[in-house]
């Protein structure tokens, strides 16, 4: 009796992962294949990203949506691979945050936009700097210096206002202005 009460248990827990899987996990393999910039590599991070889901489901306090949650431990779990390797290359360019219009996108280092090799070193040398900061500063990181993203678009995928999102941003620049201090172009951290 109390062996089936156990299934039903775990097969309703994973008939919702199943849910969330189907409908985010092309979207969260992207994100991963984007940020590492290698099929193999993306398709474990997806995976051991809704493995990690799975195991913290329990202990969340709901205060962001799944795909939030996802999307920040794709982020986190890809620049730690990135990280195991990284080497600085100054590609990344200053940390400036702007406060700009809706519509504006943020400075002139690397985006999405530009892609190829200098997108994956500017990555890399976020990586390098982002060494423990909380999962939500590195998402915004990311997306603000790596993808192009606005302050409001942001927002939007980390559940923030913009001022939240500005006050983040700027505190994790400062951060980490401090620790490129002690990088050289070629230099592991």
């Amino acid at each position: 009796m109390q062996h089936a009460m156990q299934q039903r248990k775990r097969h309703t827990a994973e008939e919702p992962l199943a849910a969330l899987y189907r409908r985010f996990g092309p979207t969260i393999h992207r994100r991963a294949r984007a940020l590492l910039q290698d099929e193999q590599e993306a398709l474990d991070v997806t995976q051991d990203t809704f493995l990690d889901y799975l195991r913290w489901q329990s202990s969340m306090r709901g205060e962001a949506s799944p795909f939030t949650v996802l999307y920040q431990i794709a982020t986190n779990k890809a620049l730690d691979r990135l990280r195991r390797n990284a080497r600085w290359s100054g590609v990344l360019g200053p940390l400036d945050i702007r406060q700009e219009e809706d519509d504006a996108r943020p400075g002139q280092w690397v985006s999405a936009n530009e892609g190829g090799m200098a997108r994956v070193e500017a990555l890399r040398d976020l990586s390098l700097l982002t060494e423990s900061e909380s999962p939500q500063a590195i998402s915004a990181a990311v997306l603000y210096f790596v993808e192009g993203y606005t302050l409001q678009e942001v927002g939007k995928v980390l559940d923030l206002d913009r001022k939240a999102v500005s006050a983040l941003l700027h505190q994790f620049a400062e951060r980490a202005r401090q620790r490129s201090v002690r990088l050289q172009p070629g230099e592991r951290s």
